[in-house]
C-alpha cells in the first residue's frame, strides 16, 4: 500500500522505494545498530530505533524538507498519523541538521496501524507523527526508518 494524494505526488521521489525495499530484504534488521547507519552518500541512510509506544495525542506532527521517510516495523506495533495535506502552519524553526520541522496538527489525517513487517512511505512535506500505542496498550517497538534523499 502506498498512500498519497495525487495533487502532491512527486513520482520521481517514489522511485527510491526500489532501493529501500532491496535494503530491507537483504539486511538482517534485528542486528542493525541503534542510531544512524548504512549511509550511501547523501541519498540514503538507515536509522534504527527502539522504544515503547505512547499516547500519540502527546506527539507533535512533523515534516521533512529533504528526505522521504520509510517507516518499517521489525517488532511490535504502532499507530502513525499522516496527512497528505501540505497546507500547514509551522511551529518553531526548521532544524537543518535533523531535517525536521514541527507543524500544527492537520485538520484531517489518517490513522495507520503498522504491525511487524509493515511499512509506510511518507513523502516530503507530509505531516506525520509516530510512536502511538494501539488500543491504549504500549508496545515495545524496533523500527527502521530509511531516510531517502534527492
Amino acid at each position: 500500500m502506498l498512500f498519497a494524494n495525487l495533487k502532491y505526488l512527486n513520482q520521481s521521489d517514489y522511485q527510491k522505494l526500489q532501493k529501500a525495499i532491496l535494503f530491507l530484504n537483504e539486511t538482517d534488521l534485528t542486528t542493525t545498530p541503534l542510531g544512524r547507519s548504512h549511509e550511501e552518500d547523501t541519498s540514503f541512510y538507515c536509522q534504527t530505533l527502539e522504544y515503547a509506544t505512547e499516547d500519540i495525542s502527546d506527539v507533535a506532527f512533523e515534516i521533512h524538507e529533504k528526505r522521504l521517510d520509510l517507516h518499517y516495523i521489525v517488532t511490535g506495533q504502532e499507530e502513525i498519523d499522516i496527512s497528505s495535506n501540505t497546507d500547514y502552519g509551522k511551529l518553531g524553526s526548521y532544524d537543518e541538521k535533523r531535517d525536521l520541522q514541527l507543524v500544527e496538527t492537520p485538520t484531517a489525517f489518517n490513522k495507520i496501524i503498522l504491525q511487524a513487517g509493515d511499512f509506510v512511505l511518507i513523502g516530503m512535506h507530509e505531516p506525520h507523527r509516530t510512536n502511538g500505542f494501539v488500543n491504549q496498550t504500549p508496545s515495545r517497538v524496533r523500527k527502521i526508518v530509511l531516510k531517502l534523499g534527492r
